[in-house]
């Protein structure tokens, strides 16, 4: 009878029988023999089964404390990342603005620096100018007065009131003469 099966169903249910041999071996001796060996480790730790399932299900109430710590650890996590983009958000939106300041900061001090130069200049200039101005006017007072001292000897001395040149006897400003 198995010589009338044509060669091909042949190889297929030889491949068939193999692969069925292998699931078996996979799915239902395997876990025989693990089983077998933890009973054997079990046994041989002087361990009953029953402390030994007891151990299991401590086990496993741990672990689902572990798990729901770690749910919370998760959580917690997720909303610091998130304060945390917040705070990195605001430190570079405040690091730019620094640094709008410090450019601010620099051009103003720049242009105070500018100003004070400007002022400096004008302030020189005033100098310069009050200087001729006094020179001028010491001028004028000596022509004045000593034109004027000469009808009256007593006068020594000026003032200026009124944007006007008074010659006088007793007076602070003297007169070169």
């Amino acid at each position: 009878m198995i010589d009338n099966i044509p060669p091909l169903k042949k190889i297929i249910i030889l491949v068939s029988s193999i692969l069925l041999v292998f699931l078996i071996i996979v799915f239902i001796i395997k876990p025989n023999m693990l089983g077998y060996g933890i009973y054997q480790q079990v046994k041989s730790s002087n361990i009953s089964i029953e402390d030994y399932g007891k151990k299991i299900q401590e086990l496993e109430s741990k672990l689902l404390v572990s798990d729901t710590n770690l749910s919370s650890c998760i959580f917690f996590n997720d909303k610091f990342s998130i304060e945390l983009e917040k705070c990195i958000d605001k430190f570079f939106a405040c690091k730019e603005d620094k640094f709008n300041f410090d450019i601010s900061v620099n051009d103003y001090e720049e242009t105070i620096k500018n100003l004070q130069d400007d002022l400096d200049e004008r302030n020189n200039d005033i100098d310069n100018l009050q200087n001729q101005f006094d020179l001028l006017v010491n001028n004028i007072v000596n022509n004045i007065c000593c034109k004027a001292k000469i009808d009256n000897p007593n006068i020594d001395s000026y003032i200026l009131e009124n944007n006007k040149i008074i010659c006088l006897e007793e007076g602070e400003l003297k007169i070169s003469c």
